[in-house]
């Protein structure tokens, strides 16, 4: 989901932080045509904004050629499993159809230093998504999101044609001392992280400065990703469930005046294609959030409930000491129930995000609005559409389920997702 500290009045000494990365101009001087030849990379296609991209794109069919590096034994499984994902922005036949638009390579990014498939040879754009995204076990997502990412690096480096390395960093690589208004930074090595995984993303941006100088590479960190904009809660409700429940439960860890920088799948999606394919940026360094046009305020949610799904009228917020372990674990028992590993485990990521949202951050994107981008749509704008296709808030969590138990709970209830639940390493 969710760089150096900057000072407490949130002033950012801006020729420091671009001298991070060299700032980068994507395209050779050319037409719209030469945009046409591009042959993107894109890893991570089977997740949830991996998915939203690769679907816009191939929906387009404007000559770009997409390949999809994939974690399969053979390609006709990979696109297999890029056209699940693609189902869940549209109906399965089309997404048959879509992705036979879209070139599969079999691999591992973590490993793509060794591979020598001559079909990325002539890639000129990498798009790299895919990340381990749980929150548990150090080394291995160390491994994964920092030594893979300098593994692709290396590839990437052997690319002739390569004009922009988009790598996907995570908004929260600020660490959780940076403030209530976020400025982009480069990643503070001392910086205090709730979570492993977002100390290994600011990692590996930090490696690939160090290691990797001369790429052309442009660093995008999306902030809290909840539902899409039209679609709702169809293609995944990754962390919808803990905004549900934590209306549900009538409780915060923070004001209900407090803020939450949260972004619809699908404007992400077209952000980060704006990054990947515009000519030229003036940054090297963009938060895709909210920002202060878009943010969401607790109590502006908590009227959006109200109108969705009116109440008895009574729809109040209480904050709470989120160091008072006992005050969350029984308004959960008493909500929801503990009689069941799925539902301690749920107590369990509830709380490891509510971490996250007593910290009220909003990211700035002045940076990112600068290249053209339109405004997030504020989540209170599309709840309604979210809840209309939601389940149950239990199965709901089934889409995040895998990052919060190091083994994934086995059919722990009946629904549409509980054959195929997420996998924490999206490749």
């Amino acid at each position: 989901m969710w760089h150096r500290r900057h000072s407490r009045s949130d002033q950012i000494n801006r020729q420091r932080i671009d001298g991070l990365f060299p700032i980068v101009s994507a395209y050779k001087p050319g037409g719209a045509g030469e945009t046409s030849l591009a042959r993107i990379l894109l890893t991570g296609a089977t997740g949830l904004i991996g998915g939203a991209i690769l679907h816009q794109a191939l929906e387009r069919d404007d000559g770009r050629q997409w390949v999809c590096l994939v974690r399969c034994a053979n390609a006709d499984q990979g696109r297999q499993r890029v056209a699940a994902r693609l189902a869940r922005f549209t109906d399965a036949f089309t997404a048959q159809r879509l992705v036979r638009r879209a070139e599969i390579v079999p691999g591992d990014f973590t490993q793509a230093d060794r591979d020598h498939d001559a079909r990325l040879d002539d890639v000129t754009h990498i798009l790299h998504l895919a990340a381990d995204t749980s929150y548990f076990g150090d080394d291995r997502l160390f491994q994964t999101n920092r030594d893979g990412t300098l593994a692709l690096a290396r590839r990437a480096a052997r690319m002739r044609n390569l004009r922009r390395f988009l790598h996907i960093g995570t908004a929260m690589s600020c660490g959780a001392d940076a403030g209530s208004l976020v400025a982009e930074a480069q990643p503070d090595p001392a910086a205090r992280h709730l979570v492993p995984y977002t100390a290994s993303k600011a990692a590996a941006e930090e490696a690939l400065a160090a290691e990797h100088p001369d790429l052309p590479l442009v660093v995008a960190r999306p902030s809290i990703v909840v539902g899409h904009s039209t679609l709702g809660a169809g293609p995944s409700s990754s962390i919808l469930w803990l905004v549900r429940a934590a209306d549900r439960l009538r409780l915060l860890p923070c004001r209900p005046e407090s803020c939450c920088d949260i972004i619809p799948a699908d404007w992400a999606a077209e952000a980060l294609i704006t990054l990947l394919l515009k000519p030229d940026l003036a940054h090297n360094l963009y938060h895709v959030s909210a920002g202060l046009p878009s943010r969401t305020r607790w109590s502006e949610l908590n009227r959006a409930f109200e109108a969705a799904e009116p109440s008895d009228g009574v729809r109040t917020l209480s904050s709470f000491d989120l160091d008072d372990r006992t005050v969350l674990r029984e308004r959960f028992r008493a909500v929801f129930g503990l009689d069941s590993p799925l539902k301690r485990t749920m107590l369990r990521a509830t709380r490891a995000y509510f971490g996250f949202c007593a910290l009220d951050m909003t990211f700035a994107n002045d940076r990112l609005l600068g290249e053209g981008v339109a405004p997030a749509p504020a989540l209170t704008e599309y709840l309604s559409t979210c809840l209309a296709n939601s389940d149950s808030i239990l199965e709901q969590f089934a889409d995040d389920i895998e990052m919060f138990a190091p083994t994934a709970l086995q059919a722990p209830l009946a629904g549409p997702h509980t054959a195929e639940l997420p996998q924490a390493v999206v490749a």
